[in-house]
């Protein structure tokens, strides 16, 4: 037979293959239309009532440029020119210390000071323990702190040393809060990092101020009591000379001892963070400080300043820069410390290179001070020398003046300490001060007076687009899981051979199914009925043989794909065109011919073959013209061994005898053997497969089970084929001639598996 297609292996070009898969999505969306309806109007729906509910939130946001710290101006500069190098490094250090909780905790209390001096709040949100019930008040400061953590977003524009602030919130005065309490908080802690040196610094001399003050005082009236009591008024001119001398020396030295103390609390303070973040750092310059060559410098440049004041001193110069002698030490100290800032620039240009970009300028700190100490340290140490030299000369002094003089020597001392430590102080004061902020705030956030979010627009515009997308994917998922037949290119691709198609009965009429079982006889003018004759037809007309075709085998892969069904009209089909049929039901395991022609199950082919009943016994008539039945019979328990006997083969060549068809119902085919054992009996298979039921592969399988025995496979018959699946043009013929079967949908519509089979 030129329909029988043993190669499954059936290619289609490309443009077919696109065409058909295009066909298939759009029968499934057909097919699943009030799903797929159903999935774009949830999506649409959940949209819609999202953008109307949802809460405003209004963005505020800010900027500031940061710079990387320069040095103190009155310090004077400490290398400009490397100021420039690992920015972004340097940037990206500082949003992760306005991402810490120390800043956090900053602004948070920030906070809760605007909320108490506010007093309205309904102005607050986020930060409220109920917003539903602003009276309630805030949170907790731990609550505050992690809020603010969450919400603020803190970002680098690309390429700038520029630093935006957004806040997001249902209060548009709350968005603007978070993003200016964060602004001043890291604007306040950077400023107060930049001037921890000098901030030290001028409070341990605002203490050392308070104490020499305090010893100026008692000295003062130690002098005055003496005065009075020994009724003595001045020293002579070589005591009071001497007294002046010591006083300022010892005053220079003290000041130089607390210089040096003042900046050693502030290195042990910068060495600490710096050993935290890099001990080896910390070592190297503990080793370069301490070169040999510095420290010569240092008590040279010491000595020799101690050596002026000296001089100076002693002649009582009013102009001492006019004096050679003086002119000498200035030429010689400045030399030396030109020498020494050289050394310096070398050794500070070495750290830059050797120390990471975030610890630099710590570690340029740590380098300075240290150096700075070392030189106070150097002085403190030469004026020393010089005030036990002069103490020599001072013990030298008449035993009545010493006492006097002792005094003097401790005001005077007190007095000038006092002054030069008010002058430091002072100094201090002016260098904490003048100390720059690397923070510049470019833009501070300014309260939003139109919502950010939701766009609700855009919301509904996703809704739609992901409705289609879920429907779509639904379509596509169902198509990709889905391995039952939809269409007569499902099978075609599979290279089977498509006899014809019968349309869902449910499409065409508008009772109970079960009344029109046999629907070509029921409805003879409807589009099921004229596909049975079409199906008649193509049997008549498309085979070839010297022998003609008489028995009709009629099975299915599966139960319930409507075998039963197709059987019984085709039977009557033949049977209204003039034919003598016979319905033979050998399904002798759940046999259900008898029920389409409203017959009982009385005996038949069992009870033939057992000698139980005669041949006439088993014959049945049906209400169709020319239709006759006989039913499987009794039930037995090796229905196997009874289809593949010669008994059986008898019976059938006698009936063919008596009939002009005969039209077999058997069991499914992959279900039992039965089917495969019978289709070598019959001139013609024909498989039965349901749409959106039978599955592909075992539709394969069947159909290479009849090809393995030398089956007479013809051909497959779609059941139950929707006509709203995309195919409804191939009915148009029909609905034009047919207008009176225009298909209705049904009162009452039972489950199609409960009366065919």
């Amino acid at each position: 037979m030129n329909n029988n297609n043993n190669n499954f292996n059936y290619v289609q070009n490309g443009k077919d293959v696109k065409q058909n898969e295009l066909k298939d999505y759009i029968i499934i969306f057909f097919q699943k239309k009030f799903i797929v309806i159903g999935i774009f109007l949830v999506a649409v729906i959940t949209s819609i009532i999202y953008s109307l509910t949802a809460i405003n939130i209004y963005t505020a946001s800010g900027s500031i440029k940061v710079s990387i710290p320069k040095s103190n101006p009155i310090s004077g500069p400490l290398f400009e020119q490397f100021q420039e190098f690992g920015s972004d490094r340097f940037i990206a250090n500082e949003i992760e210390v306005l991402k810490s909780r120390t800043i956090a905790e900053i602004a948070a209390k920030t906070i809760i000071d605007s909320f108490n001096y506010s007093q309205k709040n309904n102005l607050f949100y986020n930060f409220l323990k109920d917003p539903e019930k602003p009276e309630q008040g805030l949170k907790s400061f731990e609550s505050i702190v992690r809020t603010l953590q969450k919400g603020i977003d803190i970002e680098q524009k690309r390429g700038l040393d520029i630093i935006v602030f957004k806040a997001d919130s249902p209060s548009p005065y709350e968005s603007a809060l978070i993003v200016n309490a964060y602004i001043n908080a890291y604007y306040t802690y950077n400023l107060k990092m930049s001037r921890q040196r000098y901030t030290l610094a001028k409070d341990f001399l605002e203490k050392q101020r308070e104490d020499k003050a305090k010893k100026l005082k008692e000295s003062e009236n130690a002098v005055s009591e003496f005065q009075q009591k020994n009724n003595v008024v001045v020293l002579d001119e070589q005591a009071r000379s001497l007294v002046e001398q010591i006083s300022q020396l010892e005053a220079q030295m003290n000041a130089a001892d607390i210089e040096a103390k003042s900046k050693q609390q502030a290195l042990n303070e910068f060495r600490a963070k710096l050993e935290q973040k890099d001990k080896d750092v910390a070592k190297y310059i503990d080793k370069i400080s301490a070169e040999p060559y510095i420290k010569a410098l240092q008590e040279q440049i010491a000595k020799l300043e101690v050596q002026k004041e000296l001089v100076v001193s002693s002649l009582g110069l009013s102009n001492p820069n006019n004096d050679v002698s003086v002119q000498n030490y200035n030429r010689t100290i400045k030399d030396l410390k030109k020498k020494l800032d050289e050394q310096m620039v070398a050794l500070e240009t070495g750290l830059v290179a050797y120390t990471p970009d975030d610890i630099r300028q710590l570690s340029m700190d740590v380098l300075k001070l240290d150096l700075e100490i070392k030189s106070a340290q150097a002085k403190a140490e030469e004026l020393r020398k010089a005030v036990r030299s002069y103490e020599a000369k001072f013990n030298k002094l008449p035993v009545q003046s010493i006492e006097f003089a002792r005094l003097e020597r401790d005001r005077l001392g007190n007095e000038k300490l006092f002054t030069i430590l008010e002058e430091k102080y002072q100094e201090s004061l002016i260098a904490e001060q003048s100390v720059p902020s690397n923070v510049e705030i470019i833009d501070a956030a300014r309260i939003p007076l139109i919502p950010s979010k939701p766009n609700r627009t855009l919301i509904i515009i996703i809704g739609f687009v992901v409705g289609i997308g879920f429907g779509v994917g639904f379509i596509f998922l169902t198509k990709y899981f889905d391995v039952t037949i939809r269409t007569p290119e499902d099978v075609r691709n599979r290279g089977a051979n498509v006899l014809s198609w019968i349309p869902k009965l449910e499409d065409f009429i508008e009772t109970d199914v079960v009344d029109h079982e046999i629907v070509v006889a029921s409805l003879p003018d409807s589009v099921p009925a004229e596909a049975f004759v079409s199906t008649r037809t193509k049997i008549k007309y498309t085979r070839l043989s010297e022998s003609p075709v008489k028995v009709i085998l009629i099975t299915s892969p599966t139960p319930k794909d409507g075998k039963t069904f197709i059987c019984s009209n085709l039977a009557v089909t033949y049977g209204l065109s003039g034919e003598r049929v016979l319905a033979l039901d050998l399904d002798l395991r759940r046999p259900r011919l008898h029920q389409p022609f409203k017959l009982e199950k009385r005996k038949g082919v069992t009870d033939y073959l057992f000698n139980q009943a005669s041949f006439e016994e088993i014959v049945q008539s049906t209400e169709y013209k020319g239709v006759d039945f006989i039913s499987a019979g009794s039930k037995i328990p090796n229905p196997a061994e009874v289809i593949s006997s010669n008994l059986l083969k008898d019976l059938i060549e006698k009936l063919k005898n008596h009939y002009d068809y005969i039209f077999i119902d058997s069991p499914p085919i992959i279900a039992v053997s039965d089917a495969a054992i019978i289709s070598q009996m019959s001139d013609i298979t024909l498989l039965v497969a349901s749409v959106n039921q039978t599955r592909l592969d075992l539709l394969e399988e069947a159909i290479n089970t009849l090809n393995s025995i030398k089956g007479k496979y013809f051909g497959v018959i779609l059941n139950r084929f929707e006509s709203t699946n995309g195919y409804g043009s191939y009915y148009k013929y029909y609905y034009y001639y047919y207008s009176s079967s225009k298909p209705k949908k049904p009162k009452k519509v039972p489950n199609i598996s409960d009366v065919v089979s």
